[in-house]
């Protein structure tokens, strides 16, 4: 039990870590101290799946704003040479003409208009005439944001611009009808970090003329609610006041529209039917000589004529190849790329959104990060806990801890979905669900820290018998001390000194012992190098694998190449032995690939991590195979074909071993690909290879003298095994049934 003390002190570091990771998520969602772009990304599409989850709101028919559309229909039936675009002027004159005659509160022109009209000056003229007599039109305008940025940053002489198109007293935004009434609404809208379009800005301020200049979609609430056309929306804490709107702020400079849906979502007219009265004569009339007058038809109606009366037109072309579309919050969900809607769409929605007081509130940001603390603490003391229950299987804690966070912030999100959808309030997604996610990781990690001390422990009690890569997996699952194992494909290895038994006799004790001692050190050292694990010593026979406790890339490779190297250091402690009068030794290896049991194995007070399974015996058979050919190095089919890419081998034989009824191929080992000296001799075995071929096909006689020619050049044992078998089978022929399998009689 802990004293009074050591509990208040326990406590206080928990407050401490709850308090640094509630921190440490305020400094990666909020912009207090930089942007963390991917966070900032993720919380403004979970707001794009909000309105998806809304879904599209029905507002053609109740909406105070109108779009008239440019389409090829429209430049169709512009009688030529006319109907090029751009389109002539007096066309925009004849649609501000008839929509002021209809009863319209504001029409907006979203077109740049820049130069002047390629037809004729007289639709300039005409142009300016009907904005100056209807009082009713916006239009757009743009502002030269290199030019802007250049002067923020100081790069670009106040001077430089007095002189040049950028001279204040002739600024006009790039639109030569600013003059008509000064009614023009700036169409650029910043995108967000994932350029998605959410966010509309009620005005901008040009360093240029000094000055604020409203948005194009603030501009015509100007000329709807009968304002200056210079007027801009106030600043008031978390509104921006515009005559009598107070517009619900998203951040400091812009409004979130609350977009009602997809493409087409708003009445769309076409410009060509609202120029269509009595004076105007489209294509179509002229060549059939039969009067439409569709804006005529339109007005007859009395829908229609309610539908035009005291509502917002804009003037805006759909077409694709203008290149007017950008990416809204909106997506049907259908396809990629169907959350796009047109320029002049965009601007309706948020027109649309002021005129009927439909806003989305957003969460403070106070609240906002009082919910981080809470649900940090919340989080942390719940995975605390939870921990404190014993159970025989902590997979399940881990697990049950889990699924309480992946809850938690399941209900973040669904109430989310739920406050959008009933109360449009835009709550934060991404902070409080990474509190909690953060608090179960600050709480894991404090888990952790008490649980050193145990690991320590385990570390001093094992690493005395047990190699440290399985110490290591001890400390990360304790549970591994139990008995019971797992089936994995591991390669092992065995090796053994040739003819020790003759040696030892040889030996004192005492000499014996070191001799063993430094050549187990060196062989060990050479496995371990290479990822290795020691199963076990077997007097003067090492045995390993590779693959298990913890995963190895290319285990059988790295088997091989171990292999290689212990005959390698073997030859060097040769050289320093024969220096001393030690009898030469030699040792055999064989390594076998596949699946075997990897685990605990023994009593309960007494276990080693060590592997079983019949291709662990067939390593060990392998191993002594090799008296049979005089090779040092045998491997069976499997690890082969795990890296014969790599690897320079011998065919040896098709073998069945003691205790097992298949049969196996084996390789000779001779070196790894990129030896030149070993590739070398490999192609001096043509001979060796061309007799195996006709051994295997039974054709005896001419096997032979292919073995007796790679004998003579080669002075190789394997050769001579087969002129022996060669010689036999001549003299007693094989069955029909004869497979090639050669049968080992010994282990």
């Amino acid at each position: 039990m802990k004293s009074g003390a050591g509990k208040k002190k326990d406590f206080f570091k928990k407050i401490l870590v709850v308090l640094s990771a509630a921190l440490f998520t305020i400094i990666l969602t909020q912009d207090y101290i930089f942007t963390f772009a991917p966070l900032k990304e993720l919380e403004l599409k979970l707001i794009d799946t909000r309105f998806s989850k809304r879904g599209p709101i029905e507002i053609k028919d109740s909406s105070k704003v109108i779009i008239i559309e440019i389409t090829q229909e429209t430049y169709n039936q512009i009688p030529p040479p006319n109907n090029k675009a751009p389109l002539p002027r007096s066309v925009y004159a004849k649609a501000i003409e008839n929509l002021t005659k209809a009863g319209a509160k504001a029409i907006g022109i979203d077109l740049i208009m820049s130069d002047a009209d390629k037809y004729s000056v007289m639709n300039d003229t005409m142009l300016m005439q009907a904005i100056k007599k209807s009082g009713k039109v916006v239009v757009a305008g743009k502002i030269d944001e290199v030019i802007e940025k250049q002067i923020e940053d100081s790069t670009y002489s106040i001077s430089s611009y007095t002189n040049s198109n950028y001279n204040k007293i002739q600024y006009n935004y790039e639109s030569i009808f600013y003059d008509a009434d000064s009614s023009l609404g700036i169409v650029q809208m910043p995108p967000d970090f994932d350029a998605v379009y959410r966010r509309y800005m009620p005005f901008r301020w040009t360093a240029i003329t000094k000055k604020k200049v409203p948005s194009f979609g603030f501009a015509l609430i100007n000329k709807y609610l009968g304002l200056k056309g210079t007027d801009t929306a106030k600043n008031d804490n978390n509104f921006f006041i515009l005559g009598n709107k107070k517009i619900l702020k998203f951040d400091r400079t812009s409004v979130l529209i609350n977009i009602y849906g997809p493409s087409r979502t708003f009445q769309h007219l076409n410009l060509i039917d609202i120029i269509d009265d009595m004076e105007f004569k489209t294509k179509d009339e002229t060549e059939s000589r039969i009067d439409i007058n569709q804006w005529e038809v339109l007005n007859e109606e009395t829908s229609y004529r309610n539908l035009f009366r005291g509502k917002v037109f804009i003037i805006g072309t759909t077409m694709p190849e203008d290149k007017d579309v950008l990416a809204s919050a909106f997506a049907k969900g259908e396809r990629k790329g169907d959350n796009q809607i047109n320029g002049v769409e965009f601007h309706a929605n948020i027109v649309q959104n002021i005129l009927s007081n439909n806003f989305l509130s957003t969460q403070s940001k106070e609240s906002e990060i009082l919910l981080i603390f809470f649900l940090t603490a919340l989080s942390f003391y719940v995975s605390y806990f939870v921990r404190k229950i014993k159970l025989k299987i902590g997979f399940i804690i881990e697990s049950l801890n889990v699924l309480m966070i992946l809850l938690i912030v399941f209900v973040i999100y669904e109430l989310s979905i739920i406050l959008f959808i009933q109360n449009k309030l835009v709550i934060a997604i991404v902070s409080p669900s990474l509190a909690v996610i953060i608090g179960y990781f600050s709480s894991t990690a404090y888990h952790f820290l008490l649980e050193r001390q145990q690991n320590v422990i385990i570390k001093g009690m094992f690493s005395q018998y047990v190699s440290k890569e399985v110490v290591d997996q001890l400390i990360i699952d304790p549970g591994k001390l139990r008995l019971g194992g797992e089936r994995k494909n591991l390669s092992v290895l065995f090796s053994d000194i040739a003819g020790f038994t003759t040696f030892a006799e040889k030996k004192q004790p005492e000499e014996l012992v070191s001799f063993i001692n430094e050549f187990l050190n060196a062989m060990t050292e050479i496995i371990l190098s290479h990822n290795g694990t020691l199963d076990k010593y077997l007097g003067d026979a090492v045995m390993a694998f590779w693959g298990a406790p913890v995963e190895v890339k290319d285990h059988a490779y790295k088997a091989c190449v171990t292999a290689l190297q212990m005959q390698e250091k073997l030859v060097e402690m040769r050289e320093k032995w024969s220096s001393l009068g030690e009898t030469p030794i030699r040792i055999r290896i064989g390594i076998n690939t596949g699946d075997v049991i990897v685990g605990n194995i023994g009593g309960e007070k007494r276990f080693d991590y060590t592997v079983l399974g019949d291709d662990v015996n067939l390593a060990s058979r392998l191993e002594g195979a090799n008296k049979e050919y005089a090779t040092n190095i045998m491997i069976s089919d499997a690890t082969y074909d795990c890296c014969k890419d790599k690897i320079l081998v011998r065919e040896l034989d098709v073998i069945r071993v003691k205790g097992k009824s298949e049969p196996t191929k084996v390789y000779e080992l001779i070196s790894i690909v990129g030896d030149k000296k070993a590739e070398e001799a490999v192609e001096k075995m043509d001979l060796y290879f061309q007799a195996l071929e006709l051994y295997r096909q039974k054709s005896f006689e001419p096997a032979l003298d292919y073995f007796n020619r790679s004998y003579e050049k080669l002075g190789d044992y394997p050769s001579k095994v087969y002129i022996n078998r060669c010689e036999f089978y001549l003299k007693n022929p094989p069955d029909q049934n004869w497979d090639g399998v050669f049968e080992m009689k010994t282990k």
